[in-house]
């Protein structure tokens, strides 16, 4: 891969990170709820109503005392709230979807981490930019930089799914539990004899899907209508990334599938 091909996009990715103030891991932020660290624990969470002043205190793995773990544990703070109430219908949804939102957030910090996240069956599987070749992370930077001011607000992930499709979903974010679209790209991309063009071909053909939505005539779903494909055709090596995902993608998947490098 030629790394100076981000600088075709005229894209420069920022050199530091802004500071950011660490939690207390003893307790929530607003200081009503206290954490206490099993280090025998490792997929379960617990509560004790209450302890101050009518607010539970929480039991954790030991594991989730670090700083990367504080907005789970926020979730677990807001979940234990709601678990020592009366089970009414609503709190019981309200608590369903609170520890559901806190083990995908504990899923992501492993995967952020470079670890595996816990093995766990109904749960969305964690975004994933980073692949075994190529970064997606930068590309969709440049991609939304270069066609779409930056104006663009997606998140991106390498697709679970053992198959040559890319695609676009709205998902729910499980810290703050607001919708936003991403977009997951085919594993069959992240080889080494994918060229860079071809990786930002295939993230500018999902970001038009988020900013042309599907239409509706005569009934009918028009995915590619018309302007879709006439902005598609303005990526500077559409014809290149054509030629290399109909040719040389669909080898990449059968590679996969037998379990061989690509």
């Amino acid at each position: 891969m030629n790394d100076g091909q981000l600088d075709l996009f005229g894209f420069v990715a920022p050199l530091t990170e802004p500071e950011v103030k660490v939690p207390s891991p003893d307790c929530s932020a607003n200081g009503l709820v206290h954490f206490k660290y099993n280090p025998l624990m490792k997929k379960s969470i617990r509560c004790k109503g209450g302890f101050l002043f009518g607010h539970p205190e929480v039991l954790l793995p030991a594991y989730m005392k670090g700083p990367e773990f504080a907005a789970a544990r926020e979730l677990a703070a807001e979940w234990a709230e709601h678990a020592v109430r009366r089970k009414t219908q609503k709190n019981k949804a309200i608590v369903k979807d609170l520890v559901n939102r806190f083990w995908q957030t504990v899923d992501q910090i492993f995967t952020d981490k470079g670890e595996t996240p816990l093995a766990s069956k109904g749960r969305l599987p964690p975004i994933r930019p980073q692949g075994v070749h190529h970064n997606l992370t930068d590309v969709l930077a440049a991609i939304n930089d270069t066609y779409f001011d930056g104006t663009l607000t997606c998140r991106i992930t390498w697709s679970n799914r053992v198959g040559g499709l890319s695609f676009h979903s709205v998902r729910k974010d499980p810290v703050t539990g607001e919708s936003f679209h991403l977009i997951s790209i085919s594993r069959g991309y992240d080889a080494a004899n994918c060229p860079l063009y071809a990786i930002a071909g295939v993230v500018y053909h999902e970001c038009l899907h988020i900013v042309i939505p599907v239409e509706e005539r005569g009934g009918r779903r028009v995915v590619h209508g018309r302007e879709f494909r006439q902005r598609e055709k303005r990526y500077i090596y559409y014809d290149e990334w054509i030629k290399w995902h109909k040719e040389v993608l669909p080898r990449n998947i059968r590679a996969m599938r037998h379990h061989k490098a690509i």
